[in-house]
């Protein structure tokens, strides 16, 4: 049984998925990641439930290398959240933002294309750019957090 969660384990962190289930015989394994301002670079997976007779201790099993609850990077400043699913285009006019840009409040980050639509994200504050959490081409979530500005 153990060769098979870490099986599941490994296609979950491989493919960066948020959330996988399966059901198989009886069995019922949820895997899950926890998403958000404080973990989103450095996110840990978590067993959200399983069902076959008793459940085993995962968490060293489910757990990336080197990264614990505890080890969790901690950030400060405002969040630039993703307001739709789609795919993430940092560059803008010419323009990609990098940490130390400083950013006026109402100007565009980046853009995420959605359905053959391109969304601008702004900037919510006037600051500093701290942290950019994706890279060109990637699939980011809805309420993801895409910068970090001081």
């Amino acid at each position: 049984m153990t060769d098979l969660l870490e099986k599941y384990a490994e296609v979950f962190r491989t493919l960066d998925l948020s959330e996988l289930s399966v059901e198989e015989d009886g069995f019922k394994l949820i895997l899950k990641k926890e998403v958000g301002f404080e973990n989103n670079r450095s996110g840990y997976v978590t067993t959200a439930g399983i069902t076959d007779g008793k459940p085993e201790n995962l968490e060293t099993i489910l757990k990336p290398e080197g990264k614990s609850k505890e080890t969790v990077e901690k950030v400060e400043g405002t969040p630039i959240k993703s307001p739709l699913l789609g795919v993430f285009y940092p560059e803008v006019e010419g323009k990609k933002r990098e940490v130390g840009d400083f950013v006026k409040k109402g100007d565009v980050l980046c853009s995420i294309e959605a359905m053959k639509m391109m969304n601008e994200v702004k900037a919510t504050v006037d600051g500093v750019i701290s942290n950019v959490n994706a890279k060109e081409g990637d699939l980011v979530e809805y309420d993801q957090v895409l910068f970090v500005i001081r």
